[in-house]
C-alpha cells in the first residue's frame, strides 16, 4: 500500500487541459475543459524504479487560483477498473516544500523528491493513470491521463 502511495504521488502531480511535455510515457489532457494549464511535467527516473528516489517537476499557469485545501487526486486503473485512488493536499505536497504558499495564481514551477519504497518483484508493469487538481469547492482545475510504467527490480 505504501508503494502505491508513493507511485500515485509521483505520477499525478498537476493536471492540465493543454499539451504537456513529458519524457517517456506521454500523458495528455483529459476530455473536457479545465481552466489551468500545465506546461511542463517530467519525472525521473522513467520508468519509475521501485526502491529509488523519484523526482517530479511540474510547471504551468493557474488562471484560476489553486486554493489552500485543493486536492491532488490520483486514480490508477487496471484493465479499465479503478485499482487505486488517493487524494493528497496539493499545497502540502508541492507548494510548501518549494517555499511558496497557497493560493497559487499565475505561473508556477515546483520540483519534489520522494523515496519509492521497495517491493522487489523483478517485473515491469504498465497502468493507466488519471490525475486531477480539485479546489475545495469541487471545481476541477486540471486533469491529465495516460499510461505509466513501473519497474520493480
Amino acid at each position: 500500500m505504501n508503494i502505491l502511495f508513493f507511485i500515485f504521488l509521483f505520477f499525478t502531480t498537476f493536471s492540465s487541459s493543454t499539451y504537456i511535455r513529458r519524457q517517456g510515457d506521454a500523458l495528455s489532457p483529459c476530455v473536457g475543459t479545465f481552466p489551468n494549464e500545465i506546461t511542463t511535467y517530467t519525472f525521473t527516473p522513467n520508468p519509475i524504479i521501485i526502491g529509488q528516489t523519484a523526482t517530479i517537476h511540474i510547471a504551468g499557469k493557474a488562471t484560476v487560483p489553486i486554493e489552500n485545501g485543493a486536492l491532488y487526486n490520483i486514480t490508477i486503473f487496471h484493465e479499465n477498473q479503478v485499482f487505486h485512488q488517493h487524494s493528497f493536499e496539493f499545497c502540502q505536497m508541492f507548494v510548501i516544500p518549494n517555499g511558496s504558499t497557497c493560493p497559487i495564481n499565475g505561473d508556477y514551477d515546483f520540483t519534489i523528491n520522494f523515496p519509492v519504497e521497495s517491493s522487489p518483484v523483478n517485473t515491469t508493469a504498465e497502468s493507466d493513470i488519471r490525475t486531477q487538481i480539485i479546489n475545495p469547492d469541487g471545481n476541477i482545475l486540471s486533469c491529465i491521463e495516460g499510461k505509466i510504467t513501473f519497474h520493480y527490480p
